[in-house]
């Protein structure tokens, strides 16, 4: 059974088994607040896990506490597969941005937009931020009193996330979130996977450049000529194992559409060739 990871007063954190993209095998599922709580993320589908998260539920609970609602970042299938049952079971309200409400296949109660904030007593309010990029609907969640970051898929603690034009993904909206949420200076993240993020300006830092190192060097293959996307694949992406390729791919796809929206790069029958080099803008990821 797992046990919370520790990370502040009125929060559990469950690191729960999900069918998730490797490395990750788990999602995070957190209760956050004392009197008032809520749950993001309540994404296992498996009983044992769901066993875990009930069981700390029942105990706040019956210690007095009431759960104000249940809240899902985006519409993944590893963030969402207990959700819809814990709504009905607890009668609480499901929260969701309305995007996400639209890719999900059960009933969302009430919309959750930017700026809305969720009220919990005692100081503790989460703010939500639509963070688009990884998903259309994506959120995050800022608790103001402790400057904790519920990140989602924003970032991760394992791994890389992975930006999927053929899921709505768009890559410019994704690095504009990762400014957005840098910009608040938080003093903890909290990514759906893998474990608390402590330097979070180090940590949205080395995303916006890990993903910017892609797109530098896909424009690099292109400045030599032009190239089919297999091609371009394999110059971009020779350092990650080929059992990764078909991810890498996705994440290709993502840097060419906003390439291609910007008009540096422009396709031609099956070829990719550079149309113009745009001056790099230098972020001050702090």
């Amino acid at each position: 059974m797992a046990v919370p990871l520790e990370v502040i007063e009125g929060v559990d954190l469950f690191a729960l088994r999900t069918p998730t993209l490797p490395p990750a095998t788990t999602t995070n599922s957190a209760l956050v607040g004392r009197r008032r709580f809520v749950v993001i993320e309540p994404a296992t589908p498996h009983a044992d896990e769901q066993a875990t998260l009930d069981a700390a539920i029942a105990a706040r609970i019956d210690a007095g506490a009431e759960v104000v609602g249940v809240v899902i970042t985006h519409h993944h299938g590893d963030h969402v597969g207990y959700a819809a049952a814990l709504r009905d079971r607890l009668g609480a309200p499901l929260f969701a941005h309305p995007a996400t409400a639209a890719r999900v296949p059960f009933a969302v109660d009430a919309a959750l937009v930017d700026g809305d904030v969720i009220e919990l007593g005692d100081g503790v309010a989460l703010a939500a931020i639509h963070t688009p990029g990884h998903a259309p609907g994506h959120l995050v969640l800022h608790e103001r009193q402790s400057d904790v970051v519920y990140a989602g898929d924003l970032v991760a603690g394992v791994g890389t996330i992975l930006v999927d034009p053929s899921d709505d993904g768009d890559m410019a909206a994704y690095l504009a979130s990762l400014e957005k949420i840098a910009a608040l200076a938080p003093r903890r993240l909290i990514p759906a996977h893998g474990p608390v993020i402590t330097e979070p300006a180090a940590h949205l830092r080395r995303t916006w450049e890990h993903r910017m190192m892609r797109e530098e060097r896909l424009l690099h293959a292109l400045s030599r000529g032009p190239l089919v996307d297999d091609a371009l694949l394999a110059a971009v992406y020779h350092d990650t194992p080929a059992a990764l390729w078909p991810l890498a791919r996705l994440a290709l796809a993502a840097h060419l559409q906003k390439l291609l929206r910007e008009g540096q790069v422009a396709r031609d029958g099956d070829s990719l060739r550079l149309r113009k080099r745009g001056r790099t803008r230098e972020q001050d990821l702090r």
